[in-house]
């Protein structure tokens, strides 16, 4: 689920540790996309019927996209208009062996061992943890994507 930011608008993006605790993965704020002239969007984790998601410290998972990086990931969800979905096909992935900050697209963001570094594009790697890939990605091997086509 997404929404156009407010410039200046907080958000907090929640995780959890390897033993479930609570854990200020990211903070950021939405400022104008140099690119676009608009302010960046707020994307909220939903399930696939658009009902937030809620980890089991209460936490929403929202976090900033800039516009034009939104612009060329997403797309309506053709299927349920108030939901975006990923553009394009297979995605790949590395798994972290430790904790780690990444800077990515301007901001520093705290993974927890066991998350994830996406990257199939190395100029546009960014992080996700253990528990949102888990919740958002399903996981393909080769033969299956040939056989069926791109699922992610």
């Amino acid at each position: 689920m997404a929404r156009p930011g407010t410039i200046g608008e907080e958000v907090i993006s929640w995780s959890v540790d390897s033993a479930g605790n609570e854990i200020k993965e990211k903070v950021d704020t939405v400022s104008l996309d140099e690119d676009t002239n608009n302010p960046g969007w707020i994307v909220t984790k939903t399930d696939e019927n658009g009902n937030i998601i809620l980890d089991s410290n209460g936490h929403s998972n929202e976090w900033i996209i800039s516009d034009s990086t939104f612009k060329k990931k997403y797309e309506i969800d053709g299927d349920n208009p108030t939901l975006f979905k990923p553009k394009g096909g297979v995605q790949t992935f590395v798994q972290i062996p430790d904790n780690i900050i990444l800077n990515q697209w301007g901001s520093d963001m705290m993974i927890a061992a066991g998350g994830y570094i996406n990257i199939t594009n190395i100029d546009d790697m960014y992080g996700i943890s253990k528990r949102d890939f888990e919740d958002t990605y399903k996981v393909v091997n080769a033969d299956e994507v040939e056989k069926k086509g791109p699922t992610l």
